[in-house]
């Protein structure tokens, strides 16, 4: 008898499950700081201060910084192709990431891609994508 009523059970809980309950709404970015096309210098510190967002849950997020600038020329200076990478597992509905990098005082000048990426526990992934400007101290940029 017992068997007679687990079957219809799992019969009608699986009949349940449709392709409207599987995740397919991508997480919210919400990139308070730093701004896009923000200037900083080499030795400063970039704020960071971002709000992630799910509509199930929040799995991990990155975020990658890297040269964007001209790769072609090089420089007479000691100054480097900085990157930053920093990938964290997160949890919840939402999230709030404060965050302090520290840019090196050897950092090369030019454009630099500001990218971050969310993905949520269905795997569907968010990317916001920023340009900040890493400047010498009399706020230009310059080619070696």
């Amino acid at each position: 008898m017992l068997f007679n009523l687990i079957i219809p059970v799992l019969f009608f809980g699986l009949m349940g499950c449709s392709q409207d309950d599987v995740d397919t709404e991508k997480p919210v970015i919400e990139v308070k700081e730093p701004h896009d096309h923000a200037e900083f210098h080499p030795g400063d510190e970039i704020h960071v201060d971002i709000e992630f967002s799910d509509n199930v849950g929040l799995k991990e997020f990155k975020i990658d910084i890297h040269y964007g600038g001209d790769h072609s020329h090089k420089s007479l200076l000691d100054e480097i192709e900085w990157s930053f990478l920093h990938i964290e597992a997160i949890d919840g509905r939402n999230k709030h990431v404060h965050m302090h990098i520290d840019i090196p005082h050897n950092a090369k000048h030019g454009e630099y891609h500001f990218l971050v990426y969310c993905t949520d526990q269905a795997g569907n992934e968010a990317m916001v994508a920023l340009e900040i400007e890493i400047e010498d101290e009399h706020g230009h940029g310059h080619e070696h």
